[in-house]
């Protein structure tokens, strides 16, 4: 009696549980299949496959797409079968990108945002949605206010969803780029490659016990606010012959306050961000111009328009136009 086949010895292999694997093994499409035929991949299935990159796990992808997590994976699947390679590897620490996935994900989310900017353009006779902006906590406080009530009278329909939470720079630009807001409030930064957009300047003070005086001031001892790798404050004083290394940092401007009420130090803090002052206190002018540049970030390309509304609502009727290299403030004038 004859045995099985090759064919069918190779169909009756079991394939296993795949771990820390791609979601798809499926081989690339025949080599000879002429670009733009065959399968190709859907929006559904592009969209699912940029919020699992960015949520980082399937389960909290699934809850945003209002979608099964089997229904999910399926979509997952559809896809890299239809690209050919894999995109998302999921293992002990959630999904992660493959290269492939790292190369296609920026493209992905461009293209996720003009489908979005078309349906809010279809639907444009009265604005909807709703815009998450990232942002300081000082800059939401002092900006954001006045931009809502402007806001209320233009685009009633138009909710802004705020998270003050960030106190770093590089924290607002990241949820920018990864699509987990649409508008970032927050100092601008030269080199990057968001669309920036100034709204003002914001000088810093000198903080220090109210009968220290100047120029004995700065041989005592200086303390940062933020990241104490963050060279942009101590470089400013130096242009101008102050040479400083932060003996504290913290991330709390009441907290410096704080210490400085305890003469542990003097600081340099941004007008925006200053505390309530403790008695023996104060902040004074620097005796050069040091400010820091501030504005609107945002994802290149074009902006969906409840995401254009809330800019307009920002944006001062005589702020210089977009531009993505306004971050950059002369040396001698800015941090």
């Amino acid at each position: 009696m004859a045995g099985p086949s090759p064919a069918s010895q190779n169909a009756a292999q079991p394939t296993g549980q795949p771990t820390s694997q791609p979601i798809s093994q499926q081989v690339a499409p025949p080599a000879d299949t002429p670009r733009g035929q065959g399968p190709q991949p859907t929006l559904a299935q592009w969209r699912a496959f940029v919020v699992a990159a960015q949520r980082g796990s399937f389960s909290a992808a699934a809850i945003e797409l209002n979608v099964t997590q089997s229904a999910l994976s399926h979509a997952l699947r559809l896809l890299e079968r239809t690209l050919g390679v894999p995109l998302l590897r999921r293992g002990g620490r959630g999904v992660q990108l493959t290269p492939a996935g790292q190369r296609v994900l920026p493209g992905a989310q461009r293209l996720v945002d003009a489908a979005r900017t078309l349906i809010d353009l279809a639907r444009s006779a009265e604005l909807h949605g709703t815009v998450t902006v990232a942002a300081f906590p000082s800059l939401a406080r002092h900006l954001l206010p006045g931009a809502l009530r402007r806001l209320r009278g233009a685009a009633p329909g138009v909710n802004v969803a705020v998270d003050d939470a960030h106190l770093e720079r590089d924290a607002v630009y990241r949820a920018v780029q990864s699509g987990q807001a649409d508008v970032g409030l927050t100092q601008l930064l030269p080199g990057s490659a968001l669309n920036a957009r100034p709204l003002g300047e914001d000088p810093y003070l000198l903080v220090l016990p109210a009968h220290w005086t100047l120029p004995g001031a700065w041989q005592r001892p200086y303390i940062h606010l933020g990241d104490p790798h963050d060279r942009r404050v101590p470089d400013a004083l130096a242009r101008h012959g102050v040479r400083v290394r932060p003996a504290l940092s913290l991330n709390s401007e009441a907290a410096i306050a704080a210490m400085v009420a305890g003469e542990l130090g003097f600081a340099v803090l941004p007008r925006l961000t200053m505390p309530e002052l403790p008695p023996g206190v104060l902040a004074r002018p620097l005796p050069w111009s040091v400010s820091r540049t501030y504005g609107t970030v945002v994802r290149p390309g074009p902006v969906t328009p409840a995401v254009q509304a809330v800019l307009d609502a920002l944006w001062p009727p005589d702020a210089p136009p977009a531009d993505p290299s306004a971050s950059l403030t002369p040396p001698d004038a800015g941090l």
